[in-house]
């Protein structure tokens, strides 16, 4: 199994996953001190090992079995500032567990181990492990198990009590048996065991970051002991034996770095019995591509492409849209003949009202096409998806079976949805790619939030407090944040694209483009308006902004390097009432008119991307980041 291994420090994940023969595919780890001592004892290509987290596109993190991650402790530590999700004085450590999350929902590991202090638990009223609990289990559909395990469960001497939390996918594990955390083996050392010595204590302290030199009967000490009947402070030598790593590890030669990088670790004994038994789970519970084809539960959008799938054949007269999303003309239609949905082996063709279903040229079934999607099965499909919420099944599963279609999820990398064959005037054009986009349920994005679409702007002149600001809770956060900032002498210059990938992108459609959408952000974000049309008033952005929209719908994702062709040719929109528009290239204009004329910025969630906080670095720059997301109209 192949893993990968965020926030990595000195590499205590590494450690143990390869002691179960697993191998390390990619690290990420910001603190140069603890990259030396990695790279020093795991000899990891420079070219997996990733320094900073927030610099790198999810999906270019390589396919990994199992996500392990220590995220950053300090913003739910008891003995810390507890600012939690709110922690942004150096370098958000409070935000980092989004940056996991956006990798989880891109990579879809089988299995992730996380690990964090066990004040995470009570954190807010326990409000931040439920926020991180519900973005696990229902927005990235994994079930979740945490227990707080100490040191002394699997042999080392001293407390240290953390919470790990591990998931599972539910598409490609089965979760009905329950995982069950390893079962405590016990101490089988003590602390006159690491010094060599007749120690007073058998159990040690809990080794911290900082602190030390207390008397030994002060309450804060944590490094003094009495052994042989004389005190002595911890070194690295009996650090690396109460975390679990061997005598010959090597650490950084300054003993300050050396005792600090010890202290951030994880256990090497309690990672190694968590991560036996996630593996041991995943031997016995993994399902096979064969046995994950049943058909999933899917989202308002993907029904809706679905829907979009069946009234094309039910009625393959497609009209063309206008700007304003009507009909542009009753007379002005493509007849379609042929349809394949890109993740599905079946095609579909449509001859005199009759449905011929083949694979690769080989006939499987042929269907009436008024028996078996009728107008009234249409509507009650459509009613399924506007009344329902979240994920769901519809009721005619006949329907599906009957057209062998057991799932409609697009490729990750492509704007195509459906292969259409169809008539127009004098042109006959088979296997022609198009997107859909249905407004059964919310209106569609054009472009998703994620921290892909972060983009950064430099506070500079600011008078105010860090917190004073990100403090402000009204409905309007970031707009008030925004003019708290410049009532209190701050301006916002851009600064660039959180992700290298998506500016590179950006750049490719127009050089000025980075800097246009900073300014149109920064207007949205301070209450100007949300409608593109109305925020772009300069003619030759306007020119810009419709080709990044017409990009951004047929071949451009803000993740991977866009090679600056499209997938596809265009969109068919399922409008509220069911019934359904096209637009093509064919009708160029019309199509980025349409664009450029129905959609909006978009307000995602602040703590879930990202964005919206004064953030501090650790040079005292100070750094505000706003989000885009664009959503159709």
């Amino acid at each position: 199994m192949n893993f990968i291994d965020l926030f990595a420090g000195i590499g205590g994940f590494h450690l143990a996953l390869s002691r179960l023969d697993m191998n390390c595919v990619f690290a990420s780890e910001i603190d140069s001190h603890a990259r030396e001592v990695y790279k020093l004892n795991h000899k990891i290509s420079d070219e997996i090992f990733n320094e900073d987290i927030r610099s790198i596109s999810p999906d270019a993190i390589p396919d990994h079995d199992i996500l392990c991650g220590g995220f950053p402790c300090q913003p739910f530590s008891q003995a810390g500032h507890k600012r939690g999700f709110d922690d942004v004085h150096k370098s958000e450590r409070g935000n980092l567990f989004h940056y996991i999350a956006d990798i989880i929902k891109e990579k879809r590991p089988n299995a992730f181990i996380l690990e964090n202090v066990r004040h995470l638990l009570k954190h807010d009223e326990g409000r931040t492990f439920q926020t991180i609990r519900d973005i696990l289990e229902k927005e990235l559909n994994y079930t979740v198990y945490f227990k707080i395990i100490k040191a002394t469960d699997f042999g080392r001497p001293q407390h240290r009590p953390r919470i790990y939390i591990v998931g599972f996918n539910n598409h490609t594990v089965n979760t009905v048996p329950s995982f069950e955390f390893p079962k405590p083996t016990g101490t089988t050392m003590t602390m006159s065991d690491v010094w060599e010595g007749d120690c007073s204590r058998e159990i040690g302290f809990t080794l911290r970051v900082g602190g030390k030199g207390s008397p030994l009967n002060d309450r804060r000490n944590w490094d003094g002991y009495l052994v042989n009947g004389q005190e002595v402070r911890l070194s690295p030598k009996e650090g690396k034996r109460m975390m679990g790593f061997p005598d010959d590890f090597q650490l950084s030669k300054s003993k300050t770095q050396a005792m600090k990088q010890l202290g951030n670790s994880v256990c090497v004994d309690v990672v190694y019995h968590v991560g036996l038994a996630v593996k041991k789970y995943l031997e016995q519970n993994q399902i096979s591509a064969n046995e994950s084809d049943g058909m999933a539960n899917f989202n308002k959008g993907e029904w809706g492409e679905l829907y979009a799938f069946l009234k094309a054949i039910q009625n393959p007269q497609i009209k063309f849209g206008d700007t304003n999303t009507n009909i542009l003309n009753t007379n002005d239609f493509i007849t379609v003949f042929s349809l394949q949905h890109n993740d599905q082996p079946y095609q579909y063709t449509i001859q005199n009202n009759q449905l011929i279903i083949s694979e690769n040229g080989v006939l499987i079934s042929e269907h009436n096409i008024d028996e078996i999607l009728n107008q009234e099965r249409l509507d009650q499909f459509k009613n399924d998806i506007v009344n329902s919420k979240a994920t769901f099944e519809i009721q005619d599963q006949n329907i599906l079976e009957t057209l062998k279609i057991n799932s409609f999820k697009g490729s990750s990398f492509s704007k195509k949805d459906v292969s259409v064959g169809f008539n127009y005037q004098h042109m006959c054009i088979e296997n022609d790619p198009l997107g859909i986009k249905s407004f059964l349920g919310n209106n569609p994005t054009l472009l998703n939030a994620s921290s892909n679409t972060n983009f950064i702007f430099e506070v500079n002149g600011f008078q105010g407090r860090i917190d004073d600001v990100n403090s402000i809770d009204t409905k309007n956060k970031v707009r008030d944040r925004i003019a708290y900032i410049v009532e209190h002498g701050g301006s916002f210059t851009f600064n660039k694209c959180e992700k290298p990938t998506f500016e590179e992108n950006l750049f490719r459609v127009d050089s000025c483009m980075p800097q246009i959408l900073g300014n149109l952000l920064l207007q949205y974000y301070s209450g100007s308006g949300s409608e593109i049309a109305q925020l772009i008033t300069d003619d030759s952005e306007k020119i810009k902004i419709k080709r990044l929209l017409e990009a951004m719908l047929l071949g451009m994702f803000p993740s991977k390097l866009w090679d600056g062709n499209y997938s596809s040719n265009g969109i068919i929109v399922v409008r509220k009432l069911g019934d359904l528009l096209l637009y093509h290239t064919l009708k160029r204009n019309i199509l980025m008119n349409y664009l450029f004329e129905n959609t909006k910025l978009d307000t995602p969630s602040t703590s879930r991307h990202g964005f919206g906080k004064l953030i501090e670095e650790k040079n005292g720059s100070k750094f505000f980041k706003l989000n885009l997301q664009i959503r159709n109209t």
